[in-house]
């Protein structure tokens, strides 16, 4: 499947570039998170008009709707399939904002993805649990910064190793304090281990990119994994 990573500095920007990955053939097109301020300037509706006219799937980011920090999920029919909301809220998003309940996992060209919104991919539970359900491909909008960057890049690439599955993130760029570099990764075996494929990996720069994704080009490592799991009790003296 063929999936765009998005990084606009503008509603407008996000719009236009959003339809020129679709125009190029991407399948599914994946924003950061907050990368506007809130619900009401986040172009919705254009938004599931390109899903309508495109057949494609979008998640148009995470956006505060001053509740939670959502993530709505637009399928090729330009409708809401579900919206996905932030479980562990991060900083001063605890004083104001109530955290999701529920992950959502959901199916698109025979290929099962889950919406895992920024500081939730902190948390190894959440990718776990989304794996156990047949997750193949996280999709991960944040808004991390300069700063935080390299620790952020880390613990994706853990979540992809420790699952055997692809990480497609989507990270702000608006200068000087978010960097973007959107990147995607893909596991595969070199030899008797698993390493990480880079196969997208954006700058510090307003872009889009696209990459082709086979979840049965790793099949055998997921399954692999999946069968290694066991359960455990903890004794404690």
């Amino acid at each position: 499947m063929k999936i765009a990573i998005v990084q606009p500095l503008s509603a407008k920007s996000g719009v236009d570039l959003t339809e020129s990955a679709l125009k190029e053939g991407a399948q599914l097109v994946l924003l950061p998170e907050k990368w506007v301020k809130s619900l009401e300037e986040l172009p919705i509706k254009e938004f599931q008009r390109l899903a309508l006219k495109y057949t494609s799937y979008i998640i148009p980011g995470a956006v505060d709707d001053g509740v939670s920090i959502i993530a709505p999920i637009i399928d090729s029919r330009g409708n809401i399939l579900a919206i996905a909301k932030k479980i562990h809220l991060f900083g001063k998003e605890k004083e104001k904002l109530l955290p999701g309940d529920k992950l959502i996992v959901f199916s698109y060209g025979g290929i099962k993805f889950s919406v895992i919104v920024c500081y939730d991919a902190d948390f190894p539970e959440i990718a776990r649990a989304s794996f156990m359900r047949g997750t193949e491909i996280f999709l991960i909008p944040s808004k991390i910064t300069s700063n935080g960057y390299d620790i952020w890049k880390e613990y994706l690439r853990v979540r992809a190793l420790e699952n055997r599955v692809s990480v497609v993130n989507a990270n702000v760029y608006s200068p000087p304090f978010y960097p973007g570099k959107s990147f995607i990764v893909v596991p595969e075996k070199s030899g008797d281990i698993v390493v990480l494929k880079t196969i997208i990996e954006l700058g510090d720069e307003e872009g889009y990119a696209i990459a082709e994704i086979n979840p049965l080009s790793y099949f055998n490592l997921r399954i692999s994994r999946m069968k290694e799991i066991t359960s455990f009790e903890v004794e404690e003296r």
